[in-house]
């Protein structure tokens, strides 16, 4: 019989003979013998074994014999790169603002009243004039007033406000004016008495829409009188003064004096209405000479009383006309007054 099974150093049985060693020239006795091992040990290893043997083939084949199961990567995803600075940013939304809402108009000064007094009208027409000289067309052609007559030196607070007044007074009373006068024969005499009496009977609803496109008809002289009567009366200082030239035997314009009592007054013409002129003039046209009459006298008459009424729709229409068109250029003015006097 052959010799009996030995155990491998890791507890497995092989049925090598022992003369095998003797080949090596090792005495049989020499080899170290192993650890007997427990059987729980040898135990324990199979199952591990085994174990190890069934993950392999599992792996390698699936239990139903279908494809073998991918892979799971559980390797970090990497970070996104950051956006290129080249990318286009995204278009931003407009913001939406609200619209401001406009503000309301100024009530008329003479709301819900059916009578107005001369000099309410004129107090009225003064507390206009501040609001007009902060007009840019207004400055401008202020400035280029005194640029035309060579009179840079009068550029101070007082003449540029009574340059304002000037102004209205000019603009409201002239024929094809804001205040509807139209100009025609009436053999008057040269003052603005009757203007105001028509005024002051005038049968007008309390619409200011009710205005008709003409509210007087006076000559060349009461237009000039008129002119002189309200711009000295809404506040013109002492260094001004107006009054009546007669540049012809036949016709009459207004005159505004610059300083008459120093050692250089200015004289500027007022043409109240374009007899002998042609649609281009207006204050301080040189059409006529203010120099041909040697005294021009500070109109100072009383034309219509304090008290004396006119209705309340004529002087709420007289006022807002000069809050609607007093901060407009003068050659914008021309115009809109051509084409007015066109239609009376």
């Amino acid at each position: 019989m052959g010799a009996p099974p030995r155990r491998s150093p890791f507890g497995f049985l092989y049925c090598q003979s022992p003369r095998r060693y003797a080949s090596l020239e090792v005495p049989i006795t020499s080899v170290r013998q192993p650890a007997p091992v427990k059987p729980s040990l040898v135990a324990a290893r199979g199952v591990v074994i085994v174990s190890c043997l069934i993950g392999a083939a599992c792996l390698a084949e699936s239990p139903a014999g279908g494809p073998a199961p991918t892979a799971v990567d559980v390797s970090p995803t990497p970070p996104s790169p950051p956006p290129s600075a080249s990318a286009t940013p995204p278009a931003e939304q407009p913001a939406v603002v609200a619209a401001e809402p406009e503000p309301e108009p100024e009530p008329p000064p003479f709301a819900g009243r059916e009578r107005v007094r001369v000099d309410e009208l004129l107090a009225a027409i003064t507390e206009e004039v501040p609001g007009i000289a902060e007009s840019p067309s207004v400055r401008a052609d202020y400035h280029a007033f005194l640029t035309d007559f060579e009179i840079e030196h009068l550029d101070d607070p007082d003449i540029y406000l009574d340059y304002v007044r000037v102004k209205i007074a000019f603009e409201a009373t002239r024929a094809g004016g804001w205040w509807g006068l139209k100009w025609d024969i009436t053999n008057e005499q040269p003052n603005s008495d009757k203007v105001w009496a028509h005024w002051k009977t005038l049968e007008l609803g309390a619409d200011a829409g009710a205005i008709p496109e003409t509210t007087a008809i006076a000559e060349c002289d009461e237009l000039s009188a008129l002119f002189a009567f309200v711009a000295k009366r809404i506040g013109l200082s002492r260094r001004s003064e107006v009054g009546l030239l007669w540049p012809t035997g036949n016709h009459t314009v207004a005159v505004w004096t610059i300083d008459r009592k120093g050692d250089a007054p200015t004289r500027i013409v007022v043409p109240t209405s374009q007899i002998f002129l042609n649609g281009d003039q207006s204050l301080g046209t040189r059409g006529f000479d203010p120099w041909k009459q040697k005294s021009i006298f500070d109109y100072r008459r009383q034309d219509a009383a304090a008290k004396l009424e006119i209705p309340a729709a004529l002087a709420n229409h007289f006022v807002l006309t000069i809050r609607e068109y007093g901060g407009r250029s003068q050659a914008v003015l021309q115009d809109q007054r051509n084409d007015k006097e066109d239609r009376q």
